[in-house]
């Protein structure tokens, strides 16, 4: 078994207040069993992995591994620093597993509100991240995440905390929420929908990047479920990398009518890159193919198209924004 959190090592010093160093130690040890994950399911990289292989293993351990510095040690001066210490390409992963170590933490210490903090203050320019690792975090603890989104007071990033749930969910819990595509009934409306932007991003790393085997997955989804799902993994093969030129521009043709959710899933990739100068490559060309412009034209383009969004509470700002954006490029 490898451990998202494992227990606190025998004898490690935490400096920190006594009382809720004690208290971590205990979150370590309980969140350790909580958070194991087969090993069938979670393998480190091996020299015989092909490039994409290799990049969603690198991503899934770099989450892994700041989640487990998380909960061991949250206290922002220490987290920032190691979190800050990774490669600049990865740091939105970093940030990521931060999210969901905070979130898991504070399912035990709900007074703290660690990860609004986080987010709001040091980890600013990684919200988006951070609030998909909460997500992930919270459907491993098995709580529900809309109470923890409302909390968060966020019209527009406090959604990433449902995709990140449907992330989690279609990727540990494959075979229920994937094959047999159940929807979790405690989520309603617009939650449900973004819930489908993180299954589509499971989709992209449980296929391996496997563009055909996406496109067959998606296609046997309900029509209504379709576009969502294509958004995330437009999301996540912008974001993530792990493949070349030709394996997107195959992505786009699989997609047929629906390339333009492909493409807002992208554009949002370049704009997360772009906020924390955080570009790479493979961004770049799944912006070119996907948006048919730079990834900077299109993350200058999504930022501009969140300006005076309605504050309408019957309709939520981050879909009218996702509007807004597929307009764009449909």
């Amino acid at each position: 078994m490898v451990d998202l959190i494992p227990a606190s090592p025998a004898g490690r010093e935490i400096p920190a207040d006594a009382g809720e160093s004690k208290l971590r130690t205990f979150a370590g040890n309980l969140l350790g069993k909580v958070f194991a994950v087969s090993s069938a399911t979670l393998k480190p990289p091996t020299v015989g992995d092909d490039a994409s292989s290799t990049r969603l293993k690198q991503v899934v351990f770099t989450v892994t591994e700041c989640c487990q510095t998380t909960v061991l040690d949250p206290r922002v001066e220490t987290l920032v620093p190691k979190l800050d210490a990774y490669d600049k390409e990865l740091a939105g992963f970093a940030y990521e597993g931060a999210g969901v170590g905070l979130a898991a933490l504070d399912t035990l210490m709900p007074t703290k509100r660690r990860t609004l903090a986080f987010a709001t203050g040091p980890g600013a320019p990684y919200i988006f991240g951070i609030y998909l690792g909460a997500g992930m975090g919270l459907a491993r603890m098995r709580f529900n995440p809309e109470p923890f989104r409302r909390r968060l007071g966020d019209p527009l990033f406090g959604w990433a905390v449902l995709d990140g749930y449907g992330f989690h969910q279609g990727f540990f819990a494959h075979k229920r929420y994937v094959i047999e595509q159940r929807l979790p009934g405690h989520l309603r409306g617009y939650g449900r929908r973004v819930f489908d932007h993180g299954m589509g991003r499971s989709i992209w790393f449980s296929s391996g990047a496997d563009v055909d085997r996406v496109g067959a997955t998606i296609a046997g989804f309900c029509e209504t479920r379709q576009a969502d799902l294509w958004q995330g993994v437009g999301l996540a093969c912008g974001y993530t990398g792990g493949v070349d030129r030709p394996t997107i521009e195959r992505l786009r043709a699989v997609a047929g009518e629906r390339q333009g959710h492909l493409a807002v899933g992208s554009a949002m990739s370049a704009s997360i890159r772009h906020h924390v100068g955080n570009t790479a490559d493979h961004n770049d060309f799944a912006s070119e193919v996907l948006c048919g412009m730079p990834s900077a034209e299109a993350a200058a383009a999504v930022d501009s198209l969140r300006r005076g969004l309605p504050t309408d509470p019957e309709v939520p700002a981050y879909a009218l924004w996702r509007q807004r954006i597929l307009r764009q490029f449909e």
